[in-house]
């Protein structure tokens, strides 16, 4: 303390030992109630004024509560607090404190409080802190969940408006690198699967054509016997461990459904009554009739119902 206000509190302490004797000796004719003699006050409070000397109210004061965090307010709201560079709400905000975030107060408390928590100062509404001895219960459960004694790691603070704007960007950067990564490995993994699907169908005409020349026998399912348009589709597909209707009107419903334009090899064009598996550029391979057997048309050689794929 400066040698001023110690000069003036020389002054109390050599003013009240004089003047306390005769109190004392008239001691039972005062009421209790009595105001005491504050005599040299003044003048220690006048001079320190006078020479602009500032006085720390922490000088003066003898705390009624102890607690190591009662200096502390943590946000009581369901979303976020502003942080406000002035105690109105038109102020400027400069931070924001989520659910339990913490704040040193450095100002009163009253309709706003004045607090730092991290790098932002400013001003919040008091009615959404904690302070006081439920602050206290606060941090003290913050400090045992997170199983530390160090305040710094149990507690968090407060960003400002810039290390907002400086992180959302951060993070708008990491989510569209992410979804590119995202959009490439699916693209990826289309691809490896169109090449499989396309190595597979091309696997099942392969397969089919070996049997062009053979007879073509009403309700046969024979592919070197004699087999009919859905018996000779069934079978081939049945080599490789898929399992088809015997007509081509069931045949309508299987698998997933393709426009022409996006037939691939492997795919079976179904017409009105009749069924081929599409070896592509524009052809099928099937059991056309009794007189010409297993062979080769155009797709397109009359109507089509529908493209089934099924690989």
């Amino acid at each position: 303390m400066d040698s001023i206000l110690k000069k003036g509190l020389f002054l109390v302490t050599v003013t009240g030992a004089i003047t306390a004797f005769p109190i004392m000796a008239q001691a039972a004719d005062i009421d209790d109630t009595q105001d005491m003699p504050t005599a040299g006050i003044e003048q220690v409070l006048g001079e320190c004024y006078t020479s602009e000397k500032a006085i720390s109210v922490k000088d003066y004061l003898v705390p009624t509560q102890k607690g190591e965090y009662l200096d502390m307010a943590f946000a009581n709201v369901q979303s976020f607090l502003y942080i406000r560079s002035e105690p109105t709400t038109e102020s400027e905000w400069v931070g924001k404190l989520y659910p339990d975030y913490a704040a040193k107060i450095i100002g009163p408390v009253g309709e706003w409080t004045k607090v730092q928590s991290g790098n932002v100062t400013g001003y919040v509404y008091s009615e959404y802190i904690t302070v006081g001895n439920e602050a206290q219960k606060k941090a003290e459960e913050l400090v045992q969940k997170k199983n530390t004694e160090n305040a710094k790691e149990a507690f968090t603070y407060a960003e400002s408006k810039e290390e907002e704007a400086a992180r959302l960007q951060k993070e708008a950067e990491q989510k569209a690198e992410e979804e590119k990564k995202a959009a490439e490995e699916a693209a990826k993994q289309q691809e490896e699967q169109q090449t499989q699907a396309a190595q597979a169908g091309q696997a099942i005409v392969d397969y089919a054509c070996q049997f062009i020349g053979n007879p073509y026998v009403w309700g046969g399912t024979s592919l070197t016997n004699g087999a009919d348009c859905s018996g000779f589709v069934q079978s081939v597909f049945a080599h490789f461990g898929i399992s088809l209707p015997r007509t081509t009107w069931d045949m309508e419903n299987v698998g997933t459904a393709v426009s022409y334009d996006q037939a691939v090899a492997g795919d079976i064009i179904l017409y009105n009554g009749h069924v081929g598996i599409y070896m592509g550029n524009g052809q099928i391979v099937n059991a056309i009739n009794s007189a010409k057997g297993i062979g080769i048309l155009p797709a397109t050689y009359t109507n089509i119902v529908t493209v089934r794929r099924l690989v």
